[in-house]
């Protein structure tokens, strides 16, 4: 009676299925995902005084060679920030939230429609336990444009003296994992940092294709409840990515890097008319390049040490809206073994924007 047999196996199994669907979809764990979802709409205004990174050199060159200045007339530019955000925070686990949120930003130049550019972002995090996170993100920036340059290999490799400037930009995607575990003191955690991304540019510069991997680690504390401190340091291996038609025609020069990051964020509650929070952001860099080629001199024994300060303040506006307003400087000093190498890659900018929040909820999950 071979087809009992079978039918029996059958009804097992589809016992089992149906026993595995009531677990998984129990009534308990549909309360749980049925959660409302947030959103978050934001909308600003910024200016950036040197957009470009023009070095001051070239700031004085715009004058005579606008050709430096790409599509644009000026190297300050005011920015239109846009961002559209979706949470949502179920319990897959019970007494462990999820949080997956889902991000797009667009930022709009007015000085420059090369310039301007989209991005999305996916976020999912884990609860392990107190103060115990699982973190896993990707963002993906689909073209940035940096600025106009002039393609040094090829007049290195083809002795070509025109000096029509190109057009330079990249692709990027970046994952990142992290880790975070309560360090056994009142709202004190540590968290460890795993990015991998990469940086991908248009057909005149693919010799400067990237495949970029961070360490890092941070330090968070709300010990003090007013308070909020941050102290983070990472190191970054720049590997750079180079096919072997490229190779051929670039002279085999090494564009990657190593770089250090630290910075410290503090950020307080306050109780003032216009603001209830105020924050402060410092970071500093140092890059090494990994050139030995005697002919590079663009990269060859270069290093640069970077700097940026930032401060915010903002406040509710009322239960579904706020402000803040931030303002942050840049500089970067290079050292290299050519002056005009110098000249040429330091710069200094400042930037100020101010962003408003309105934030409503969904029940359409119940």
């Amino acid at each position: 009676y071979p087809f009992k047999g079978m039918a029996r196996r059958k009804a097992t199994r589809l016992n089992i299925f149906l026993l595995l669907g009531s677990v998984i979809f129990s009534q308990s764990l549909t309360n749980r995902l049925r959660v409302p979802l947030y959103f978050n709409l934001q909308s600003g205004v910024g200016y950036d005084s040197n957009y470009l990174k023009l070095s001051n050199l070239e700031q004085d060159e715009v004058s005579y060679y606008p050709a430096l200045l790409g599509d644009s007339e000026s190297a300050s530019s005011l920015i239109s920030k846009n961002t559209f955000e979706v949470k949502y925070s179920p319990y897959f686990f019970e007494g462990h939230e999820t949080r997956i949120r889902i991000k797009i930003n667009y930022n709009k130049y007015f000085e420059s429609a090369n310039k301007s550019y989209s991005s999305f972002g996916v976020y999912f995090a884990q609860h392990l336990g107190k103060y115990e996170w699982v973190k896993l993100s990707y963002s993906y920036l689909p073209q940035y444009y940096l600025r106009d340059y002039r393609d040094r290999d090829d007049l290195i490799v083809n002795t070509n003296t025109d000096q029509y400037l190109t057009s330079c930009y990249f692709s990027q995607g970046s994952t990142t994992l992290k880790y975070s575990k309560w360090l056994y003191l009142k709202r004190t955690w540590l968290e460890g940092i795993i990015n991998y991304k990469t940086q991908y540019y248009n057909p005149a510069f693919t010799e400067f294709d990237l495949n970029l991997f961070l360490v890092g680690v941070q330090f968070n504390s709300r010990y003090f409840r007013k308070y909020s401190l941050k102290l983070r340091g990472s190191k970054t291996f720049a590997e750079n990515y180079i096919n072997q038609e490229v190779l051929k025609s670039t002279l085999e020069i090494d564009r990657g890097y190593k770089q250090y990051d630290y910075s410290i964020s503090l950020k307080t509650k306050l109780m003032v008319n216009y603001f209830n929070e105020f924050g402060v952001f410092y970071s500093t860099s140092i890059r090494n390049y990994s050139s030995t080629h005697l002919t590079d001199d663009l990269h060859n024994g270069r290093s640069h040490s970077e700097n940026k300060i930032r401060i915010w303040i903002g406040n509710k506006l009322n239960n579904d809206m706020d402000y803040t307003l931030h303002i942050s400087k840049r500089m970067r000093k290079t050292d290299a073994t050519v002056d005009w190498i110098e000249e040429l890659k330091d710069f200094t900018k400042l930037e100020v924007t101010l962003l408003f929040s309105y934030h409503f909820t969904s029940d359409i999950l119940y």
